[in-house]
């Protein structure tokens, strides 16, 4: 039996002028929440979509960020989420019954019918996975920017090996270090490595050296010591990668301090425009490049990012493997925001603050 669908549904949307958003880039500024809760049609979906009925979301600094420059009046914004399946697509792949449970994240802060902070969103049938029952709703909707981060990162930029048992063969001859490992996506990619068969190096503040080292990491280094780059070094001789989870301040230029004996390579989340540093390969990773369309930010003006279809198809992979490996994945530590859709913003403010460390902010929505 079928699900009732509403026409219409309440969804967060971004709702800041193109010369605010201009000026907040140019001056890092950031002016009001830039939000606003009101009621949108539900989208439709096409014919390879899936129609998803939100029950939980969970909160990522690309959340406030495409508020504040990015995103478009009447966007909705929002990337992660977990719910049930409310439609399918006459062509939609996956194999999905309406009642499903669904998690995974979609491009949300970009368009006006595509986004998670709402009651109900839509996304391609293979780029999202089922979660088994025992993964709640709050735990599976952390399996999105953050953890989808860490496998781009590291599978198909560095060189780690897959866990889904693939027959592709990864590098695990050098440690990698993960920068900033108590982030969501230094969490995540501190278990991807581990499970790899890699030794694990990071850094974090002291407070949180128990909390990675509760994660996988073999080893942990205070990454405002003045000799952490020679520690390092003089530890791992050998290490040849860096993943940047940070990527603002001197985040990247550590790391390519510390793998520049080798030659090495970096992998970072905010672009600066660096592609070399010194020798060390730098690589800005921006995941939206997995959803097989091509989109610009501030458009008409802004940078425009082209479609990678390797991309996509490590999505695919990664989403498709997840009801397995999530068994091996242990979600960050969860703070629920209490209020819903209508306390979303509060959240988002808080990351805005950097008041948020060690974890991870999600919200119940059904």
């Amino acid at each position: 039996m079928g699900v009732e669908i509403p026409q219409s549904m309440n969804a967060l949307i971004g709702d800041r002028s193109i010369v605010t958003r201009l000026s907040n880039y140019a001056c890092g500024n950031s002016s009001g929440d830039g939000t606003k809760l009101t009621s949108i049609p539900v989208p439709k979906i096409a014919d390879n979509e899936i129609l998803v009925r939100v029950t939980c979301v969970a909160l990522n600094p690309t959340d406030f960020k495409h508020i504040d420059i990015v995103s478009p009046r009447g966007a909705i914004i929002g990337c992660d989420y977990s719910g049930t399946v409310a439609s399918v697509g006459s062509k939609a792949p996956g194999n999905w019954a309406i009642g499903d449970r669904i998690a995974g994240w979609t491009h949300g802060g970009l368009y006006p019918d595509r986004g998670s902070f709402a009651e109900y969103l839509k996304i391609p049938g293979d780029l999202a996975w089922k979660v088994p029952s025992s993964i709640s709703d709050e735990q599976a909707s952390t399996f999105g920017v953050s953890a989808v981060t860490a496998m781009l990162a590291l599978n198909t930029r560095l060189g780690v090996p897959w866990i889904d048992g693939g027959n592709d063969k990864g590098r695990t001859n050098t440690p990698v270090l993960i920068y900033s490992g108590s982030t969501a996506a230094g969490l995540y990619a501190i278990q991807l490595a581990k499970l790899a068969g890699l030794k694990v190096v990071t850094t974090a503040s002291p407070k949180s050296h128990d909390l990675v080292k509760e994660y996988g990491a073999d080893d942990v280094f205070d990454y405002r010591s003045p000799t952490a780059v020679e520690d390092i070094i003089r530890a791992y001789p050998d290490i040849d990668r860096a993943m940047d989870c940070f990527s603002e301040g001197a985040s990247t230029d550590f790391c390519a301090n510390v793998v520049r004996k080798n030659r090495g390579w970096v992998v970072k989340l905010l672009d600066s425009g660096k592609t070399e540093l010194d020798g060390v390969k730098v690589e800005f990773l921006l995941g939206y490049t997995a959803f097989g369309a091509d989109f610009q930010w501030l458009a008409p003006v802004g940078p425009k990012f082209g479609k990678v279809p390797s991309d996509r198809e490590a999505l695919r992979r990664f989403y498709a493997s997840l009801p397995k490996v999530s068994q091996l994945l242990k979600p960050p530590p969860l703070k629920d925001i209490d209020g819903g859709l209508e306390n979303l913003s509060v959240g988002l403010d808080l990351l805005r603050q950097g008041k948020v460390s060690g974890t991870k902010l999600i919200a119940r929505l059904a």
